[in-house]
């Protein structure tokens, strides 16, 4: 006959009631991190998106170091025959981080990753300097075409 649990409960109770008070308020802060944890989940559902980082973001991390590489690929870009005046916009995932090896070995910075790239040029009316700007940023930057859009200035 299989014991019921009730009696196995009862018995664990009149043994070891330490055992039980300590699972008791294990399970119950067990569903008190469950109940916070979805009511902060609905909660950022609610908020609106954050806004990508681009060169117009702020002076600091992400912002500094999209708009420390869109002026640089600005500077390629102008170089470009017949590409006029140019604006750069980048689009930052993650910036550069630092990674340190073990003991006694170099450190290393990996690049930040670019999420994607607008350029705007007075010259990218012409779709052959449109397509060469285009190669231009993605051969710079390491970026797939798909990440990069190139408009005429108006």
């Amino acid at each position: 006959m299989k014991p019921d649990w009730r009696s196995t409960l009862g018995n664990l109770w009149q043994d070891d009631r330490s055992t039980v008070w300590r699972l008791l308020v294990v399970g119950a802060l067990g569903l008190a991190l469950v109940a916070w944890g979805s009511w902060g989940a609905g909660a950022a559902k609610s908020r609106p998106p954050a806004a990508p980082s681009t060169a117009l973001a702020g002076s600091t991390g992400l912002g500094a170091q999209a708009a420390q590489i869109g002026h640089q690929v600005a500077g390629v870009v102008a170089a470009i025959p017949g590409s006029g005046s140019v604006h750069v916009a980048v689009s930052l995932a993650a910036g550069s981080t630092t990674v340190v090896g073990p003991p006694r070995s170099s450190q290393r910075v990996l690049a930040p990753q670019i999420q994607g790239v607008v350029v705007v040029a007075s010259g990218a009316r012409s779709p052959a300097v449109r397509q060469e700007i285009t190669t231009a940023v993605e051969t710079l930057l390491q970026v797939s075409a798909y990440q990069v859009v190139v408009l005429p200035d108006q």
